[in-house]
């Protein structure tokens, strides 16, 4: 059995109220959905009432869901709408992009950790931040479900109520500007942009 059968099970046994499917799905999904969430909104706590929130929608929709989507898609496209809807009630509050948390990706082999490449990677880490959160919403969100949450654009489209091809434009004008915005990390390698 796939996850993607395994997550259909858990939501045809939520529709019959079990709460332990509930708590598989939990389980399953909510460090992705948080994560994806955080990235989103830049604030922890507002990332878990998201993800909180979400997961309670599910349980009062969970006599009408229809298998129409994977499960994955449908859970990401309420988190979406959730974080589309709450960063436009607090737009006017400043946003402070946190650097993603957990392992950089930079494994240093058996030598000696670098500390000047593990500051360049943890600088790059946060202009990457920085830019992500200075995107528009619907770039923002197109860019993370993709890159983070590993949607087609076909379910991107469905989680942002659009199309698939404003995805792809949407997706195409996000990393034109971040392509632009950290060229400077790209020509200079691992040192910080000039100003």
């Amino acid at each position: 059995m796939t996850p993607a059968d395994r997550h259909r099970e858990f939501m045809e046994r939520l529709a019959h109220d079990d709460d332990a499917a509930l708590d598989a799905l939990v389980v399953a999904f909510a460090p992705a959905l948080l994560r994806f969430a955080r990235r989103t909104l830049a604030d922890r706590n507002d990332a878990e009432d998201v993800v909180q929130d979400a997961f309670v929608r599910v349980w009062r929709a969970r006599h009408g869901w229809q298998p129409t989507a994977r499960v994955s898609t449908y859970l990401y496209t309420i988190v979406t709408r959730l974080c589309l809807n709450r960063r436009r009630s607090l737009f006017r509050r400043p946003v402070h992009a946190p650097l993603p948390e957990g392992d950089d990706g930079a494994h240093l082999g058996d030598g000696a950790p670098d500390p000047e490449r593990l500051a360049a990677s943890a600088q790059l880490r946060q202009a990457l931040a920085a830019e992500l959160t200075a995107l528009p919403p619907n770039q923002r969100a197109a860019v993370l479900l993709r890159h983070q949450g590993g949607l087609s654009y076909e379910e991107i489209a469905a989680a942002l109520d659009t199309t698939a091809a404003a995805v792809e434009s949407l997706l195409s004008r996000a990393r034109a500007r971040l392509r632009r915005q950290l060229a400077g990390w790209m020509t200079e390698g691992n040192a910080a942009p000039r100003g």
